[in-house]
C-alpha cells in the first residue's frame, strides 16, 4: 500500500464492521497489548543525551539533545550493550523481520542477494496475525527490505521504500520528513484505538541517514548557545539539529499514547539500525582505523568494530520496571521472539528464529537471562572483490578477523570500549576456542572464508 492510499486505509480500518481478520472479538482493554517499534537510522550508541549505560559517560552525549528519549529511558530499561545484527541498514532490517543473523538468509553486505533465504510466511507480522489475527500492523517510513511490506504481513504500509524516499523536495518544516511521519503514525494509533483493535506498528525513520536534513532554528540553536558543548567527535550543528528533530518526532508519538490513554497496553521499543555514518578509514585495517562520533567505541557505520553495530534499545511497557538498566547483550533480532511474547505466544516462533525473547529480562528489572539457540552473536561483513572482517561476541569477549591479512583481534569489551588492547597473544586457547565457534556457525548456514569475496 501506498502514501495516498493511507488516510483511505485509515477510514476503512476505523469504519463500523470493517474486519481484517476472519473472527470478531471484542478485545478487553489490555488483554492484548500494543507494541510501537521506532527504528532510528544511523543512530550511533551514544546518540542520546542520556547515558546507555549509567557508569560510562561516554555511552551518552553532551552535546546532542534528546530529552524525549532520555524520558522514555527513565521510564523502562536501557540497554548498555545493544547490538545492531549489521554494520548497514537493509541487513539489519531484513534481521529484525525475521529473527535471524544477516548471514543465515546470505546476506553479506548492505544489499540482500536476489536468491535471499527468507520466507514470507516467517516474518514477523505475518506470525504474528496468524497467532492473535485480532491484530493490525502497520509499517511506515523506510524500507529497504527485499520482499515488499505487503508480503511480510503489513496491513499498512508506505510501500517498498528507501533512502530517496526521505531525501525527496525539502520541505522546511519537515526537513527529513520526521514529523509527517509521526503524524501519521498517530493517525494510524488513533484508528485502532477508536476501533477496539489491538497494533503493532513500526515507524522507521529516515533520520539520521544522508542526506541530513532539519528546522533551521534547531541548527540556529547549536550553531550559537549550543556551541560550548561541542566536543572534538561531537560538534556538527547540522547532524545534532536533526538528531534533536528526530527525539521530538519520537515525543509526538509517546505523546500520542498518552493521549489516546492506552499508555499502560502499549510497548515502546526504540533501537537504531547501526553506527554513525562516515567513510573515513571504510576499509582500512583495525589498528588503522579511527575514533568518530561514536567515541569511545571504535569507527563507525560499515565495520563491525564496536561503533559500527552497538546502538541504542530502549524498552518501555507493563511490567518493566522504571529506570532501569541491563548490561546483558541483546541484539536486533531478539525483537520477533520478545513481541511474540508479549502478545502470549511464544511457542508459534518458526523454528528457524534464532533470537531469544527478552520480556523475562525486562519483567524481571535485568535479572533473568535471554536464551538463544547460540550463546553468541556473529557479525560478518564483507564485500565483493576483496573480504573484510568477521566477528563473533560471547561474553565480555570479541574476537574479530581481518580475512585479507589473516589478522586475529580479541579483546574485553568490557575492560576495552576501544578495541585497542588486543589479546590473542595472551589467551590463544579462548580465541581458538571463539573461532571455531564462529566458523562452525557460518559453515551451518553455508558460508565460509573462502567465499568472502564473492
Amino acid at each position: 500500500m501506498n502514501r495516498r492510499d493511507f488516510l483511505k486505509d485509515m477510514a476503512s480500518i476505523s469504519a463500523a464492521g470493517i474486519l481484517l481478520s476472519n473472527r470478531s472479538l471484542k478485545i478487553k482493554k489490555g488483554k492484548l497489548p500494543n507494541i510501537v517499534l521506532i527504528l532510528a537510522d544511523d543512530q550511533g550508541w551514544n546518540a542520546l543525551s542520556t547515558r546507555m549505560d549509567p557508569d560510562e559517560p561516554g555511552s551518552g552525549s553532551t552535546y546532542y539533545r534528546t530529552p524525549r528519549l532520555a524520558k522514555l529511558a527513565s521510564e523502562g530499561m536501557r540497554f548498555s550493550r545493544a547490538y545492531s545484527p549489521a554494520p548497514t541498514c537493509s541487513p539489519t532490517r531484513h534481521s529484525i523481520q525475521f529473527g535471524r543473523t544477516p548471514s543465515s538468509m546470505g546476506i553479506r553486505a548492505q544489499s540482500p542477494p536476489s536468491d535471499l533465504k527468507a520466507d514470507p510466511a516467517d516474518a514477523l507480522a505475518n506470525v504474528l496475525k496468524k497467532a492473535q489475527p485480532e491484530y493490525v500492523t502497520a509499517h511506515l517510513g523506510k524500507w529497504h527490505i527485499l520482499q515488499s511490506p505487503d508480503e511480510l504481513g503489513f496491513d499498512v504500509n508506505d510501500g517498498e521504500t528507501g533512502n530517496a524516499d526521505g531525501n525527496g523536495t525539502v520541505v522546511p518544516d519537515d526537513p527529513k520528513k520526521i514529523f509527517s511521519l509521526s503524524r501519521r503514525a498517530n493517525e494510524f494509533m488513533q484508528a485502532q484505538v477508536q476501533a477496539d483493535r489491538p497494533f503493532f506498528l513500526q515507524i522507521s525513520h529516515y533520520a539520521d541517514h544522508l542526506a541530513y536534513r532539519a528546522l533551521q532554528e534547531t541548527i540556529d540553536e547549536y550553531e550559537n548557545e549550543h556551541a560550548p558543548n561541542a566536543t572534538e567527535y561531537q560538534n556538527s550543528p547540522l547532524w545534532a539539529a536533526m538528531n534533536e528533530n528526530l527525539d521530538t518526532g519520537v515525543g509526538m508519538v509517546l505523546d500520542k499514547i498518552d493521549e489516546l490513554g492506552i499508555a499502560e497496553d502499549t510497548y515502546v521499543i526504540y533501537t537504531g539500525d547501526n553506527g554513525y555514518e562516515s567513510k573515513v578509514d571504510q576499509w582500512l585495517p583495525v589498528v588503522e582505523r579511527t575514533f568518530n562520533k561514536a567515541y569511545p567505541l571504535l569507527s563507525h557505520k560499515y565495520l563491525i568494530t564496536e561503533g559500527g553495530i552497538r546502538v541504542p534499545f530502549i524498552v518501555r511497557g507493563p511490567g518493566i520496571p522504571a529506570g532501569t538498566a541491563s548490561q546483558t547483550p541483546v541484539i536486533g533480532y531478539d525483537i520477533f521472539p520478545t513481541i511474540m511474547d508479549i502478545v502470549g505466544e511464544p511457542d508459534e516462533l518458526p523454528n528457524i528464529v534464532e533470537g531469544g525473547s527478552l520480556l523475562p529480562l525486562l519483567h524481571s528489572g535485568g535479572t533473568k537471562s535471554v536464551h538463544r539457540k547460540d550463546p553468541f552473536f556473529v557479525f560478518r561483513y564483507t564485500k565483493v572483490n576483496g573480504a573484510l572482517d568477521i566477528a563473533i561476541v560471547q561474553g565480555d569477549y570479541k574476537l574479530l578477523k581481518e580475512i585479507e591479512s589473516d589478522t586475529m583481534h580479541l579483546w574485553n569489551l568490557t575492560e576495552d570500549l576501544g578495541e585497542q588492547n588486543n589479546l590473542i597473544d595472551q589467551q590463544p586457547e579462548r580465541a581458538a576456542e571463539m573461532y571455531d565457534a564462529m566458523t562452525a556457525y557460518f559453515a551451518s548456514v553455508g558460508w565460509d572464508e573462502s567465499q568472502a569475496g564473492e
